[in-house]
């Protein structure tokens, strides 16, 4: 890895890091949460999967040694986190990359429920199978929103010469 790399995948990292701690001190705030996967997209786009993974782990463990069993915390590390490692799989076929898109994010979300219901012991009782359909509905819309992000992305800060 390059020295411009690191430096890039440290300011990355601590606005993501910024943005997660932000979500849990003001009461687990999901757009903030969703935000804070949004620099770790772009530096996995601009500097490949190694750098991500790196960037991803240094956020988890600072995050988690920061907010240890916050949900905002569990939620990026195991929604949002490898979500935005795993998106670009299937970049060549579009209809399997959305397929694989709604696979991922369905297989995230119940791994979080999951990890939330049954391991926290958060007892959301007769409404859980409510708040999994919303979960469906905006992690749709959260894809579409990443989608917009990264295309913004690439057109015009990926543009710039000094990047």
């Amino acid at each position: 890895m390059k020295a411009r790399d690191i430096a890039f995948g440290s300011i990355y990292s601590a606005l993501s890091i910024i943005l997660v701690s932000s979500s849990a001190i003001f009461g687990d705030d999901l757009f903030l949460l969703i935000f804070s996967s949004l620099p770790l997209i772009a530096l996995t786009d601009q500097f490949g999967k190694r750098a991500g993974i790196i960037s991803y782990a240094v956020i988890s463990a600072v995050v988690f040694l920061i907010f240890p069993l916050r949900i905002s915390t569990m939620i990026f590390i195991l929604l949002f986190g490898p979500y935005s490692l795993l998106r670009d799989l299937f970049k060549s076929r579009k209809i399997l990359r959305i397929a694989f898109h709604f696979v991922l994010l369905f297989g995230l979300a119940f791994l979080s429920y999951f990890v939330i219901t049954y391991l926290l012991n958060l007892n959301v009782g007769k409404y859980s199978v409510y708040l999994v359909a919303l979960g469906i509905l905006g992690l749709l819309l959260y894809e579409r929103f990443v989608e917009y992000f990264v295309r913004w992305y690439k057109k015009i800060v990926l543009k710039q010469r000094w990047m």
